[in-house]
């Protein structure tokens, strides 16, 4: 159905003359380059991401709406940015300390956009199968892990272990389980244990398996995303994970 606004809440609609002001003052911004009246599934699901990031703290989602009639609104940025109507939305995220904007290029739902940006930045989305707490103890964890300082894994791990027995959801408490075995296995096998779990987990989901266990290795890779060595090094990884699951689901 064809939307009947220029605006959808929980975003800032900008152009030419005020989106240098917004870049500059915040410190992550996405900007959807779209259609003034965009409609469709992609919509949709852009609809959902904004209303469901809209409390998440120092994100600002802005869309820009681009005419090719009349005064011809925002032509120009759509020109600084290359941005083509046949690819529309054009999603770019604008980080404070960079010059230029990180292309997004994968599937336009609301779920790929959130990992996209918890692979870009440190803002936490609650993707699918993660757990805010576990996630922050999961930065640390890796940051401790890098460093060698057992001591503060071994206080993080328990710590870990707490939060997952004080769980009451059984989804939850499974996910909070997989925090604390990644932890373990750390332990065990150091920090390349993320990037063997990761091909793993690729491997699983390019399988034939239900969409029960699907999903359930999704949550798997999302839950990696947690520990930051990923964050830093598998923007190329993830995609090929999203393929794989596009794949398996056809």
């Amino acid at each position: 159905m064809l939307s009947s606004k220029a605006h959808t809440p929980g975003t800032v609609t900008v152009d030419t003359f005020t989106f240098d002001k917004i870049r500059e003052n915040f410190n992550v911004v996405l900007a959807k380059f779209d259609d003034k009246y965009p409609f469709g599934d992609k919509y949709d699901q852009f609809k959902k991401f904004a209303e469901n990031v809209v409390n998440t703290k120092n994100l600002l989602v802005v869309e820009i709406p681009i005419t090719e009639y009349g005064d011809k609104e925002n032509q120009q940025l759509a020109k600084e940015y290359d941005v083509k109507k046949v690819d529309y939305p054009v999603y770019k995220l604008f980080l404070k300390d960079k010059s230029k904007p990180i292309d997004y290029t994968g599937d336009k739902t609301e779920d790929d956009l959130k990992r996209f940006l918890s692979q870009h930045t440190n803002l936490w989305f609650g993707l699918p199968g993660t757990i805010e707490e576990l996630d922050h103890l999961a930065q640390e964890y890796f940051y401790a892990s890098s460093n060698n300082d057992v001591n503060t894994q071994m206080s993080l791990l328990e710590k870990a272990r707490e939060q997952v027995k004080r769980l009451v959801n059984e989804k939850e408490k499974k996910s909070g389980e997989s925090y604390v075995k990644i932890m373990e296995s750390i332990i065990k096998q150091g920090t390349e244990f993320l990037k063997r779990e990761r091909r793993r987990v690729q491997n699983l989901l390019q399988e034939k398996i239900t969409n029960e266990k699907k999903k359930e290795f999704q949550h798997r890779a999302n839950i990696l995303l947690s520990f930051k060595s990923l964050k830093e090094s598998i923007t190329d990884t993830i995609d090929a994970v999203k393929e794989n699951v596009v794949n398996t689901g056809k």
